[in-house]
């Protein structure tokens, strides 16, 4: 159950309890949790009913939040109230808008205050409040660590995602021995296969990264205490690994003796 919603900037953190009106605010609404609107392109052909479709996005995330304003006249003003809002909700701003399960933050976003609009001059203050989050996915407080080790057979490791959007992995591995491969292999519960296959010169010692992410994929080596790009090493054959809700199969391949490795990633939510 939903108990709670924080807004934080540089100035704090302004907590707003969804049954607790003792500091002055009463959080009457919240609107925007849901899963976005998809957007979807098609195109038609002559001779063919319908349209064939092409692709499909999400759109940016608005949420909007109406506020009631209790003052009590001794320890706060509408006034008072309304400026102290301003301190943590100015328009242009960037917030982290976090959503808390009893006591414990489910998931937080980053959003940038589009309005604040107040209905003052009412014996029921209240403010109207909007942030836009151009990212749509709402995303846990931390991230998930998984130690695993290599395996130059078809072992897997079952990694039972709970997230309704799709992630990437942030794979690390300090390379035992030389090495020309590298493989990193899921299967989704949709019976998806994901294969990032790293080939080319590899040295002891060197760590490897592999970062799946959407917006900040990336293949590096660090050797000697410098990070180099080594992107050109992804064979063309290859797909970028996701997880997908629900048990996935993950299985990296090293040709040599079992070593350990690091896997991180970041549980997703399409909606509260």
């Amino acid at each position: 159950m939903l108990t709670m919603v924080t807004v934080q900037n540089p100035s704090g953190t302004l907590f707003l309890p969804l049954t607790d009106a003792s500091q002055g605010y009463v959080v009457k609404e919240v609107q925007g949790l849901d899963p976005v609107k998809a957007s979807m392109s098609s195109s038609v052909m002559a001779q063919m009913d319908g349209a064939l479709f092409q692709n499909a996005r999400r759109e940016p995330r608005n949420i909007t939040m109406k506020i009631g304003l209790e003052c009590d006249y001794v320890t706060n003003t509408v006034a008072g109230l309304r400026k102290n809002l301003y301190d943590y909700l100015m328009t242009k701003g960037f917030v982290t808008f976090s959503l808390w399960v009893d006591l414990a933050i489910f998931a937080k976003t980053i959003a940038i205050v589009e309005s604040v609009e107040n209905n003052m001059f009412t014996t029921d203050p209240e403010v109207d409040i909007s942030l836009i989050c151009f990212d749509p996915d709402l995303y846990a407080p931390s991230e998930t660590v998984l130690d695993g080790t290599t395996t130059s057979v078809s072992d897997t490791v079952t990694i039972d995602y709970p997230g309704t959007s799709e992630t990437g992995v942030h794979f690390e591995m300090v390379l035992p021995a030389d090495t020309s491969e590298v493989r990193l292999y899921n299967t989704r519960p949709d019976q998806v296969v994901n294969l990032v296959r790293v080939t080319g010169n590899m040295l002891a010692n060197d760590l490897l990264t592999i970062d799946t992410n959407p917006g900040s994929k990336k293949i590096t080596l660090t050797r000697n205490g410098l990070e180099f790009s080594i992107l050109y090493f992804l064979d063309q054959t290859s797909d970028w690994v996701s997880l997908m809700r629900g048990p996935n199969l993950f299985r990296a391949f090293y040709g040599g003796a079992p070593s350990p490795y690091t896997l991180t990633y970041t549980v997703k939510y399409g909606g509260y």
